[in-house]
């Protein structure tokens, strides 16, 4: 008996680290079997990818197609988002995509903006840290930037507990669109920016929609350059060329909403989208049309606008007040289903989106082009990594040179051909085989 106890105080006297292997050696089993597998998450047969979007859905194509070809790569596919509207029908119904809804966080009548947004941020904050908390086990985390508050740090966080992969898929730079509202100098503006900075250097890859906005990672955010991949935006299968049969269809099915006493013998369709926020003056296009109804001999126009917004009312009447006659304006919220094929309809495309930063691209003209439409945009920095003057479309700095381009366009058959048959060409890039080359089959992890 006294030999045991002997032995025991003898035990005693071993060294604190001693102790500390014994404990580690004994806790390694709960730490393996239990702790890691709890943070880690459940790990399914077949890879699994979350994308995150604080934005509609339904509206938010690029994320969409991200989803669609994660899932023909054999990903499983957790897609969460706001369900303003319903997401492409493809999506809901494919098995190998889960959708998750993060609710939206509104804003009270008369409420403070500023309360608002730390209201906003902290309810979308818990919330979203929740949906992810469930979803772990993930081999990638995909969140589109911007927004990215908070749901860049929380995705970073993320990384680092369940050992998930982070991609960044920057569409443009949160804090100019926020400099818009606030200026430039606003503090909130410059700490968005550092938030931006800090975070994109956590991102396994940052994929880009322009070879600007690689440059200026590169140059700005310090983002080492092999981990960006330039992925530029293309057309969905759904997007595509009409045939003149299908053009007849489509002009009668929409012809009492878009289409009344219109002569598609002698009219012509210019189609634009837009949201009706301040970013897009509609009364450059607007100009462009008091300018073109003073002319003689142009063919009578069919102006198609897409899209709803808060400023839409106001942009009406005062289509109302320049009495028009030789130019009708029609706007459409229209299905998902149907926008590619009323788009599909015209003769040329518009474009007005001014660009925050500069370096982003505006998706409506990669839906003009997979249609197989020419283009007028607005021109500014990354412009010409999409729209090549002469070849597909032009660059266009205001009322005057949009008018200018419609005249030479409707004036000269020639001219017209040949940046119909560059936009032509530019409908046979398509999402599906350049989101393989450039990103699926390069930079995914097998």
């Amino acid at each position: 008996m006294l030999g045991v106890v002997g032995d025991f105080i003898n035990w005693v006297d071993y060294p604190a680290w001693v102790w500390l292997l014994i404990a580690i050696y004994l806790a390694l089993p709960a730490v393996v079997y239990i702790a890691v597998p709890y943070l880690v998450g459940n790990v399914s047969v077949h890879p699994r990818v979350v994308i995150c979007v604080l934005g509609d859905l339904g509206h938010s194509p690029r994320m969409c197609y991200h989803a669609r070809s994660f899932a023909l790569k054999g990903y499983a596919v957790d897609l969460c988002g706001y369900l303003e509207s319903s997401p492409p029908q493809d999506i809901v119904d494919n098995e190998d995509i889960d959708i998750h809804q993060i609710k939206t966080v509104s804003r009270g009548v008369g409420e403070n903006y500023f309360f608002f947004i730390v209201k906003k941020v902290v309810g979308q904050l818990c919330g979203i840290a929740s949906l992810l908390w469930e979803l772990r086990g993930a081999k990638y985390i995909m969140v589109q930037n911007p927004p990215g508050i908070p749901v860049l740090l929380l995705a970073v966080v993320y990384k680092y507990i369940t050992g998930a992969k982070l991609i960044i898929d920057w569409h443009n730079l949160g804090y100019s669109i926020l400099a818009i509202k606030l200026g430039p100098s606003h503090p909130l503006v410059t700490l968005n920016r550092i938030y931006e900075k800090l975070l994109s250097r956590f991102a396994d890859i940052n994929l880009t929609v322009t070879k600007k906005m690689k440059d200026f990672l590169k140059k700005e955010f310090g983002v080492k350059s092999k981990k960006i991949t330039i992925l530029y935006d293309k057309a969905a299968a759904d997007f595509k060329p009409l045939t003149e049969a299908q053009k007849t269809n489509v002009i009668q099915k929409y012809k009492n909403v878009l289409f009344n006493s219109f002569d598609s013998t002698r009219d012509k369709i210019l189609v634009s989208s837009t949201s009706f926020t301040p970013d897009e003056d509609f009364n450059v296009l607007l100009e462009a049309m008091k300018k073109y109804e003073k002319h003689s001999g142009v063919p009578n126009l069919r102006v198609i606008i897409t899209g709803k917004g808060p400023m839409k009312d106001e942009f009406l009447y005062a289509v109302k007040e320049a009495g028009l006659t030789k130019v009708t304006f029609r706007t459409a919220w229209l299905p998902i289903e149907d926008y590619p094929l009323v788009l599909g309809t015209a003769d040329i495309g518009v474009s007005l989106h001014t660009s925050s930063s500069g370096i982003d691209l505006p998706m409506k003209v990669v839906d003009m082009f997979g249609c197989g439409i020419p283009v007028l945009a607005l021109d500014f920095p990354a412009l010409p990594e999409l729209v090549e003057s002469g070849v597909n479309g032009y660059p266009v700095q205001d009322s005057d040179e949009i008018l200018e381009r419609l005249l030479q366009l409707f004036g000269n058959d020639e001219k017209y051909r040949s940046i119909k048959s560059g936009a032509m060409e530019k409908s046979k890039e398509r999402w599906e085989l350049n989101w393989r080359d450039n990103f699926g089959d390069k930079r995914l992890l097998p």
